[in-house]
């Protein structure tokens, strides 16, 4: 328990005074309080007329806190209740102390999600998630490894020593050789070692460390890796408490390094967003001539197409053709990422778009795909493209992108990975009839994502009914249910 002293227990400020005081006069006797060296606290040392005196000790827990020296045997009760005053005052602080770690602990864990979200560098999230239990645990050591692969070895992504000497030896029990790390890894199971001298995994070998603590780092049901401390100090022992905690961190540093895994998958290097309001307006008028452009005479189609970007500028696109053999060939998308470097993107895919040759659908994404994983780092890219002939007949084929809807009925496709991500990626063709008053729908995100201000999402479900209207009605209705994202709609269908 948190130290009390007597001093501050019986002070004038104190609530516990006014009880001294009433117990003083109760007595009607000579009372002195004093402190374990002697020094008076309250009244004065009773005199040789007061009869015998005796010493009365005030205790909180197995501490002294002083003594009642009185010539009245009821003293022994003043004693008493000044030590239960004590023991109460010890356990409230104890409390408090309690409490106020509890709550620091507790911010520091939020801090670290916090920080751990800002960061997608597996080192950067390794050094933050260390420093942080580092300041919750006591350790002289400490270690992250992580294994960036199903087949790779563990790797070391940050380290702390804080003893003198050296530690070569015991360095080893934190590294990837490691018997305590393997033993985490495998069974994905926290353990603590408050002995290292005794354990078998390690006996007979100097290590230098009195106590270890290893969590492992876990995102599901996979271990990515181990968050690991250490002590040398011969006293030195973890509890449950700390385990729980290390387990915390551990959890939170697993998935913040699998999303960092799963970013570095997919995209390369994040592009930075950074515009100037004039350059977004210029950027927005660039790209509504680009998409105005795109959409091109179709005898034999009634093409009705809406773009209503959530920003200056968006990152959907479409592009409509008419095919040599009087066919319709048109083509939705939605780039990941926002403001001028989707917009760029979206520039570079419509020139790309531009001088393709293929009137085939699949061939068309398979183009396209390679033609953004060539560029290198931009993300990646969900497109629908379809072809429809004068006879009604059509071909599609889906990269990732919202399913078409056939009057109301949703065209399903066999599943494909966006494009940008793995070159020579094949894209399985769907084909399809449609009758003179039928139509096709190609949207994007922004209408299904629409968010009303109670926080609902406009969601799948309304679709089917939705996509009868038209693609003004469409855009329409999900702008108004709460846009938060671009929102794009082409209707297709045959002309008379």
């Amino acid at each position: 328990m948190p130290g009390v002293s007597l001093r501050a227990l019986i002070s004038q400020k104190s609530a516990s005074m006014q009880v001294v005081r009433a117990l003083c006069g109760w007595l009607a006797a000579e009372v002195c309080i004093v402190d374990p060296s002697g020094k008076v606290l309250v009244g004065e040392p009773p005199s040789e007329a007061s009869g015998r005196v005796a010493r009365y000790a005030i205790v909180a827990g197995e501490s002294e806190l002083g003594s009642v020296i009185c010539a009245d045997e009821r003293c022994a009760v003043f004693a008493k209740l000044l030590s239960h005053l004590a023991e109460r005052e010890s356990e409230q602080r104890a409390l408090a102390s309690e409490t106020l770690t509890l709550y620091r602990e507790i911010h520091l864990i939020e801090q670290l999600s916090e920080e751990l979200a800002a960061l997608l560098n597996i080192s950067a999230i390794s050094e933050s998630a260390l420093a942080q239990a580092k300041r919750l645990i006591p350790g002289t050591h400490g270690a992250v490894l992580v294994k960036e692969s199903t087949d790779g070895q563990l790797q070391v992504t940050a380290a702390f020593n804080d003893a003198a000497g050296d530690f070569d030896q015991a360095r080893l029990l934190l590294g990837p050789d490691s018997p305590f790390v393997a033993a985490v890894l495998e069974r994905s199971i926290a353990e603590i070692v408050n002995d290292c001298a005794l354990d078998p995994r390690i006996f007979g070998y100097k290590n230098g460390l009195n106590a270890m603590i290893l969590a492992p780092l876990r995102t599901g049901r996979n271990t990515v890796g181990v968050i690991a401390l250490a002590n040398a100090n011969g006293s030195a022992a973890y509890s449950a408490a700390n385990l729980k905690l290390l387990n915390t961190i551990g959890l939170q540093t697993g998935t913040a390094i699998r999303n960092a895994m799963l970013c570095a998958e997919m995209v390369d290097s994040a592009a930075a967003r950074a515009a100037y309001t004039a350059e977004l307006k210029a950027a927005s008028s660039v790209q509504q001539m680009l998409l105005q452009s795109a959409s091109r005479p179709t005898p034999g189609f009634h093409v009705d197409s809406i773009y209503l970007p959530a920003s200056e500028v968006g990152g959907d696109f479409f592009f409509v053709q008419p095919g040599p053999d009087g066919s319709l060939l048109a083509i939705i998308g939605d780039v990941s990422g926002k403001g001028l470097t989707a917009a760029m993107r979206v520039s570079m895919i419509l020139g790309v778009l531009r001088r393709e040759t293929s009137d085939d659908p699949a061939e068309i994404l398979f183009n396209l795909n390679n033609a953004l994983v060539a560029q290198g780092q931009l993300g990646f890219t969900t497109a629908c493209s379809v072809r429809i002939c004068p006879t009604g007949e059509f071909i599609f084929a889906n990269a990732g992108h919202i399913s078409p809807y056939l009057s109301g009925v949703e065209m399903i496709a066999n599943s494909a990975l966006p494009l940008g991500i793995i070159p020579d990626q094949i894209y399985q063709p769907v084909k399809g009839a449609m009758r003179a008053d039928d139509r096709i729908v190609l949207l994007s995100d922004g209408v299904p994502e629409a968010r009303s201000h109670s926080n609902e999402l406009f969601g799948f479900d309304r679709l089917a009914d939705l996509t009868r209207l038209s693609a003004q009605e469409i855009a329409d209705a999900a702008q108004s249910y709460g846009q938060e994202d671009d929102i794009t709609v082409l209707a297709l269908r045959l002309a008379g």
